[in-house]
């Protein structure tokens, strides 16, 4: 036999399990209880309902991987335990269900061990051994058996060695899970094993409990408790899934909202124990006890979901709290490409007068001679980050030093109202980054003037304060290029476009002349505009690459200079990472303006190439050359000393060649490490 066909005989032995479990449900469904209508009737259908719905999606899902076959017929017998357990409508009949009942859960406990077995192996970990497995699973059959033949033969033995197998099955279930918990290694599988060790603890120990109070003669315990009815579910979640919950964190708000639920559902049963004192409203007291755990049940999964349902529809219960959080994102946002203070401060004022209940809000800049001004003194009153509020609005001092102070005021609107909570956290939070950007602000500038000092004295400099200086020039470029894209040069476009339409609208030929006239002169601002853009930070190169890049910028000096450019560029020069292409662009940059600007040279050449394992560029004139003694250390990014940082910053190694009146020539190296480095 083939294994699809195995498989399909599978399924339809299957299916016909999933059949015999219906028709059994509908059976004892209609039989005579001796019970209450809750707990004989309502409660065990919704059992079986629950049960047989899971096996049927189990089906459905046509898995057998991690064991969903066993999990199908322990679902068909576990979801008749409870009907079996309350049906027959004497005594006698009823004792003997029971016992069937209890016969049942040890082949389910039996089917569970399993389960887990297959379960567990699909992740690589070891349950119980196959030795052991059947060590358990033989010697309990065999008791069964045995206990029913005592039974039969007038010894009513078979309902003690259930219950005595109940027992000895669950704890030997939830000691294999603690101890596969104990024994893996693996990180990855804890969530998992915490799941499973703890939904069989909820699950067996009060039906353990349940069990060994019977077996020392205690008759009083209700049926349900002696079956471990939260199996399938723990079960089926395992199965079903591959993502597992935190359980620490879902334990903490099971805990908030089971105590919540519990004081409600104790008054409720104790209001119903007397209730039905009076009257006949149950048949038996027992009932009430049902019904306490019922209605903690419902009440505490109805917080639960509200606590879940809170979650999921915040955006729209808390429209206004979003906002904040909104400007909290756009406040980051702006302070990620621009951190200087005089632009940080209408940003700040802005979010606060939208998001709070004010009208008016200052960020002050307080140095030593405002000492006059009567929020020098106010903010000294209270410690950095903390709100103060008076009656005319509020004041909160982000910033102290030997300097000055960093003031931020708010006048409330009218009429007045206090801060809720969410506002209160809000502004704490917009506080915090604020003081953050400020105090690295000061850190960055102090550090660059100790390294000024530093450069100053010593010639030495650190390859990655060099690097350091590096990324921080481009990322200055970067800043300043955004900032004349969206702001000036788009202003010059409106202006262009509305003298366009000025210009269209006149009658008067001069007037409309003039408006032409203007309109080109605004045109040619933003071609300029655009070039200054493109040199702070031409973003082209990460789209044309590197040579491309560099022959397009050697056109433009033979247009615009007054010697004739020789430029070369290897071939061979694709496959650097943008940092690398940006310097190297640079580096050129700076020489071909050099010598614009100082060489008063005739010929320039300008080479770019790869020698074995080497990038060379190399560069000369026949200008008025230099003296190279001259030529000092700086933390600038400008001129020959910013182009030599720039060059080291790279792992690159520079020679320059120059007396004046005989030219500059330079030669630059580049390992292949450094270039792709």
């Amino acid at each position: 036999m083939t294994a699809t066909s195995m498989h399909e005989w599978n399924r339809r032995l299957l299916l016909g399990c999933l059949c015999l479990s219906l028709a059994a449900s509908v059976r004892l469904s209609v039989m005579s209880h001796s019970g209450g209508l809750i707990t004989a009737t309502v409660l065990p259908a919704v059992s079986f309902v629950v049960c047989f719905g899971l096996a049927l999606s189990l089906w459905l899902a046509n898995c057998s991987k991690k064991g969903e076959q066993l999990l199908i017929c322990f679902l068909c017998l576990v979801g008749l335990l409870w009907q079996l357990a309350e049906a027959g409508d004497t005594s006698a009949a009823r004792n003997g269900f029971q016992t069937a009942a209890f016969v049942g859960d040890v082949l389910s406990l039996l089917l569970l061990m399993h389960i887990l077995e297959h379960y567990l192996s699909y992740w690589g970990l070891v349950w119980l051994p196959q030795s052991v497995k059947w060590i358990v699973s033989a010697p309990a059959l065999g008791l069964l058996g045995t206990a029913a033949g005592l039974q039969i033969a007038g010894f009513p033995a078979l309902r003690p060695a259930a219950l005595l197998l109940m027992a000895a099955l669950m704890a030997l279930a939830l000691a294999a899970s603690a101890h596969v918990m104990i024994v893996s290694r693996e990180a990855a599988y804890r969530p998992m094993l915490h799941v499973l060790l703890f939904g069989l603890l909820f699950s067996c120990a009060p039906a353990l409990i349940g069990v060994v109070c019977t077996l020392n003669g205690v008759s009083s315990i209700p049926m349900p408790v002696l079956f471990p009815g939260l199996l399938p579910l723990l079960l089926a979640y395992l199965v079903c899934s591959e993502r597992f919950m935190d359980l620490s964190f879902t334990l903490k708000h099971a805990s908030y909202c089971a105590l919540i639920a519990a004081l409600p559902s104790v008054f409720i049963s104790i209001v119903f124990y007397h209730v039905s004192a009076w009257g006949n409203l149950v048949a038996d007291r027992s009932d009430v006890f049902v019904t306490g755990i019922l209605m903690f049940l419902v009440l505490f999964f109805m917080l639960y979901i509200k606590q879940y349902l809170d979650y999921s529809l915040r955006k729209r219960l808390n429209a206004k709290q979003q906002d904040v959080q909104i400007a909290l994102n756009r406040f980051l946002q702006w302070i990620e490409n621009d951190d200087d203070l005089e632009n940080i401060g209408p940003i700040i004022e802005r979010e606060v007068e939208n998001c709070l209940p004010v009208e008016r809000a200052q960020l002050l800049v307080l140095g030593k001679e405002d000492e006059a001004n009567p929020y020098f003194s106010y903010a000294s009153r209270g410690d950095p980050g903390e709100i103060t509020a008076t009656q005319e609005g509020f004041r909160i001092l982000l910033s102290e030093s030997a300097l000055g102070k960093i003031v931020l005021v708010a006048k409330w609107t009218r009429p007045r109202r206090r801060l809720n909570p969410d506002e209160r956290v809000w502004l704490a939070a917009l506080i915090s980054y604020a003081q953050i950007v400020i105090e690295n602000r000061a850190n960055i500038n102090d550090l660059m003037k100790n390294l000024e000092e530093s450069a100053a004295q010593r010639a030495f400099v650190p390859m990655t304060i060099k690097k350091m200086m590096l990324r921080i020039s481009e990322r200055e470029r970067f800043k300043w290029s955004r900032r004349l894209h969206d702001q000036n040069m788009q202003d010059q476009l409106d202006i262009a476009r509305q003298l366009d339409a000025w210009g269209k609208e006149s009658r008067d030929p001069q007037t409309k002349a003039m408006m032409v006239g203007f309109r080109e002169q605004v045109l040619d601002g933003v071609y300029v505009l655009r070039q200054v853009i493109n040199d702070l930070h031409p973003e082209f190169i990460y789209r044309t690459g590197l040579k491309k890049a560099l022959l397009e910028l050697f056109d433009k000096v033979n247009l615009r200079a007054d010697f004739k450019l020789y430029g070369h560029v290897d071939d061979r020069l694709d496959g650097f990472q943008n940092v690398w292409d940006m310097a190297v662009y640079r580096v050129v940059q700076e020489l071909l303006n050099n010598a614009q600007k100082h060489a008063q040279a005739h010929c320039v050449h300008l080479n770019l190439m790869k020698k074995n394992d080497r990038f060379m560029l190399t560069y000369s004139d026949d200008g008025i050359g230099l003296n190279v003694s001259a030529i000092g250390k700086s933390f600038g990014t400008m001129g020959l000393p910013g182009m030599i940082g720039r060059v080291e910053g790279m792992g690159g190694h520079l020679a320059i060649d120059s007396q004046p009146g005989s030219g500059l020539r330079i030669s630059i190296q580049w390992t292949k490490k450094g270039a792709y480095a």
